[in-house]
């Protein structure tokens, strides 16, 4: 029973003139180790609004929301970091790698849960044919700048990257007519190969002509 005693000072003994080890937060900043998984945080810039992020997502903490009632319509991705669970796959699976990334940040806590929302938003681009959604534009524009010269065998990518996209009140038309059922398409033209079509327009388009 002796040999225990004494082990036992011995712990005691170095804990007593062992520096602290509790850290002084809140009244000191914590400092996270360098490969810390804290709060997902979008990047505006490099996010291109494809929702490869909430796919992979276990917690739904991330959704996704296409608006057509706004104007221009819109795609929101909508963040709640109260149910995330800081797994990374919104960061691994991220189409360009840099739209959202995991932070340092971990102090969190709140009193209202309203306040963990975040709403992230994005103009989709209309088909000019039938108004259905083509996608966000800047996720088009970014296909665009990735396929280089290879871009110019689709006319809706080399539409999409100019400056001269549909504009405003073209999009709330084309909205509208997307909400109305139609019975029969609008035959197809040649001018429709220089419109940004959904896939279903243009393999329309591709047959007929």
């Amino acid at each position: 029973m002796r040999w225990p005693k004494l082990r036992e000072l011995k712990e005691a003994v170095v804990a007593v003139i062992s520096p602290r080890f509790t850290t002084r937060f809140p009244a000191k900043p914590c400092q996270v180790p360098e490969r810390y998984r804290g709060k997902p945080e979008f990047d505006e810039k490099e996010c291109i609004g494809c929702g490869a992020c909430v796919n992979v997502c276990p917690t739904q903490s991330l959704m996704m929301i296409d608006d057509l009632e706004a104007n221009p319509p819109v795609r929101k991705i909508i963040q709640r970091y109260d149910s995330c669970i800081f797994c990374g796959n919104c960061q691994e699976n991220c189409t360009t790698q840099k739209g959202i990334k995991l932070s340092d940040k971990w102090d969190l806590a709140t009193l209202d849960r309203e306040t963990t929302k975040e709403i992230h938003e994005h103009e989709l681009q209309i088909c000019e044919k039938c108004g259905a959604i083509v996608g966000v534009k800047k996720h088009l524009a970014w296909i665009y700048e990735r396929l280089g010269p290879l871009a110019y065998t689709n006319p809706s990518l080399v539409i999409a990257q100019s400056e001269n996209l549909t504009s405003q009140k073209k999009i709330s038309e084309l909205t509208q007519q997307a909400k109305q059922t139609q019975e029969t398409k609008a035959e197809a033209v040649a001018g429709d190969f220089m419109k940004i079509l959904c896939p279903s327009c243009k393999y329309e388009l591709n047959i007929r002509l």
